[in-house]
């Protein structure tokens, strides 16, 4: 393990500190360990099935009280997508569920002339109807913007007409068992309608990089920043390509035996613990 000292730390949600309306083991203590040290946490979520007040309300009803997760400590893609969808007057059509609008607020989503689409996981908005109306939007404003297969470009502006609030294969659903996520879906619209998606959320560089810009004015540099999370690609891997000094993969939520060997080969820069707690503990004397 590198010696370099850890000053922060993000967390993911999902899988990590929960699953469903069951805790972790272990979790809600190690997250007020964190808090009673001083260090500075951010929570980084993916979610895009529920609004970010109903995600901090479950979290609370099921024993992450303030001292465990703070408010105002959770950033997630769905209102990193709201931001970019604003500061480029982007007019989508939503495929998401109803409860997420809430985090769309000031957002023109019931326009009569969308000039993008915007996917979340929305298991209530996957069908055919819904798609085949987003195909058909996508193949008309691909033809008009002669955007070519673009996705992301360096500036974070949105070359393509398709975003994605994240793109995640699967999660671990609240029966126990693993679930679609939205990143299938998105991938059938790219194929159809021969377009690359604007990723918002993690393991986009931006996102990692959005998360962190206020401990970075604090002098806090990305090499002293660990990112925990039970997704090896998004969260690790996504968290390794932004410049973080490190990443830990629990083995719980999605977590699948194996998923270690999709960690980027990057000496020290990243391995994998049994849960968050033990996370902690491992990365506790360099705090």
């Amino acid at each position: 393990m590198p010696s370099s000292q850890i000053r922060a730390v993000l967390i993911d949600l999902s899988g990590t500190l929960h699953v469903g309306d069951k805790p972790i083991g272990g979790a809600v203590d190690a997250c007020r360990r964190l808090q009673s040290l001083g260090v500075p946490v951010k929570y980084l979520t993916n979610t895009s099935k529920t609004s970010s007040s109903a995600l901090l309300k479950q979290l609370r009803d099921i024993g992450f009280d303030k001292h465990a997760v703070p408010d105002g400590s959770i950033m997630t893609s769905t209102t990193a997508a709201r931001s970019m969808l604003i500061r480029h007057k982007l007019r989508p059509l939503c495929l998401v569920e109803d409860v997420l609008m809430d985090d769309l607020t000031d957002v023109q989503t019931d326009s009569s002339d969308p000039n993008c689409v915007l996917v979340g996981l929305a298991p209530n908005a996957f069908r055919y109807d819904r798609l085949n109306k987003a195909f058909r939007l996508l193949m008309k404003l691909n033809d008009e913007r002669d955007s070519g297969n673009s996705g992301n470009d360096e500036s974070g502006s949105p070359t393509s007409p398709l975003v994605a609030i994240h793109r995640g294969k699967y999660l671990r659903d609240v029966d126990g068992e693993l679930s679609l996520g939205p990143g299938g879906f998105v991938s059938c619209l790219e194929e159809a309608a021969g377009v690359k998606a604007v990723t918002v959320g993690k393991p986009s560089k931006s996102f990692f990089q959005s998360a962190i810009a206020d401990w970075l004015a604090q002098g806090i540099k990305p090499e002293e920043i660990a990112m925990i999370g039970d997704d090896a690609e998004q969260d690790v891997n996504g968290a390794i390509r932004a410049g973080l000094g490190l990443g830990i993969l629990v083995q719980t939520g999605k977590y699948r035996p194996g998923d270690e060997d999709k960690l980027l080969k990057r000496p020290d820069g990243a391995f994998a613990a049994k849960d968050i707690a033990n996370a902690i503990t491992c990365i506790g004397p360099r705090l």
